[in-house]
C-alpha cells in the first residue's frame, strides 16, 4: 500500500481562511497526499486562491461545482479521491503538520484513527475556546454505541480529527446524506464506525478547530429537528441489519433529544439503558 492520503476540502466563500488550511496540508511531514479543493459555488476569491496553490504544487486539485451544500461537496470529494485514506478538512480549519504521519501509524492496526483537537476563537489562536465536550475520544471497545448515545452531550468529533481507510467507506457505500439540514456528519460517522473492525484514539493534538463569531449563534429548534431526522435515518439503517442493541440505543437517543435530558428520572433511565445496551451489543458482536 502506498499510504496515499486524499484530503477533501469543501469550500464556500472562505477566501479569508483557505490559505491557512492549504498551508497546513502542504506542511505535512508525510508527503504522499492529494488535496481536492471542492469549490461549492463560491462568489469570493476562493477560486483564484485555489488555482494559485494548484500552480504551486500539482498535488492540489481544484474542482468547481454549483452550490450543493457541505454534504454535496464532501461527497464529490469522496467520489474523486484516489488515495488509500481519507482526510476531511473544512476551508477555515487547520491540521497539525505531523497528523498524517502519526495517524498512519495507528492505521497499520485499525481502520479509523481519532485524534485530539484544539479549538480556538477566530483571531485568538492561542486561546482555547470554551468547549462543552470533554473529549473527542470514544471507547475502543464499545465505540458504536457510545458515538450514538453520547454525541453532542459528552462527545463530538470534528471531521478533521479523524483519518480513516478509504476502502471502509467504499466497500460499504457510505456517503453524506444531502437531505439533512444538519447532523449529517453524525450519521456518516455512526455508519462508518459501525463497519470498522477497530478504532484507535491518538492523544496528540492533531486538528485545530476555528470557532467564528458568526457561527456561535445557533438556531436550536432547527438543530434539534435535524438531529431527530438524523436519528430516524439511522433507525431505518440498523433495522435493515436487525441490530437490536443499536436500535435500542437510537430510541434512547431520540427520547433524549426530545426532552433534552433535563429530568432526574430520565437521567437514571438512560444510565441503566446504556449499561444494558453496551452489554447486549458486545455480546452479539462476540458471538
Amino acid at each position: 500500500m502506498n499510504d496515499k492520503v486524499s484530503v477533501i476540502i469543501p469550500c464556500y466563500n472562505q477566501a479569508l481562511f483557505l490559505e491557512e488550511a492549504l498551508q497546513s496540508v502542504l506542511d505535512q511531514t508525510h508527503t504522499n497526499w492529494e488535496c481536492l479543493i471542492i469549490d461549492d459555488g463560491s462568489t469570493d476569491s476562493s477560486k483564484d486562491i485555489a488555482l494559485n496553490w494548484c500552480a504551486l504544487d500539482s498535488r492540489f486539485r481544484y474542482i468547481f461545482q454549483a452550490n450543493a451544500g457541505l454534504s454535496g461537496a464532501r461527497n464529490t470529494g469522496l467520489k474523486l479521491a484516489e488515495g488509500d485514506y481519507i482526510q476531511f478538512l473544512d476551508g477555515d480549519d487547520k491540521i497539525h503538520r505531523q497528523k498524517f504521519e502519526l495517524q498512519l501509524q495507528d492505521l497499520k492496526e485499525v481502520s479509523i484513527s481519532v485524534g485530539d483537537y484544539f479549538s480556538f476563537l477566530d483571531g485568538t489562536e492561542n486561546t482555547v475556546a470554551p468547549n462543552k465536550y470533554l473529549t473527542p475520544f470514544v471507547s475502543e471497545e464499545s465505540f458504536v454505541t457510545q458515538i450514538i448515545l453520547d454525541w453532542e452531550y459528552r462527545l463530538s468529533i470534528p471531521c478533521h480529527a479523524i483519518l480513516f481507510e478509504r476502502k471502509l467507506q467504499l466497500e460499504n457505500a457510505i456517503y453524506f446524506n444531502i437531505s439533512l439540514p444538519n447532523h449529517e456528519d453524525w450519521v456518516f460517522w455512526v455508519q462508518l464506525f459501525y463497519h470498522a473492525n477497530k478504532i484507535k484514539n491518538n492523544s496528540n493534538v492533531l486538528a485545530y478547530y476555528r470557532i467564528r463569531k458568526e457561527s456561535m449563534s445557533t438556531n436550536y429548534p432547527a438543530m434539534r429537528q435535524g438531529f431527530l431526522e438524523s436519528t430516524e435515518i439511522l433507525l431505518r439503517y440498523f433495522q435493515t441489519k436487525n441490530e437490536r442493541a443499536l436500535i435500542r440505543a437510537l430510541m434512547v437517543k431520540k427520547r433524549e433529544i426530545k426532552y433534552k435530558n433535563k429530568t432526574p428520572i430520565f437521567k437514571k433511565f438512560k444510565a441503566r439503558m446504556i449499561a444494558k445496551i453496551i452489554h447486549l451489543y458486545q455480546y452479539v458482536k462476540s458471538n
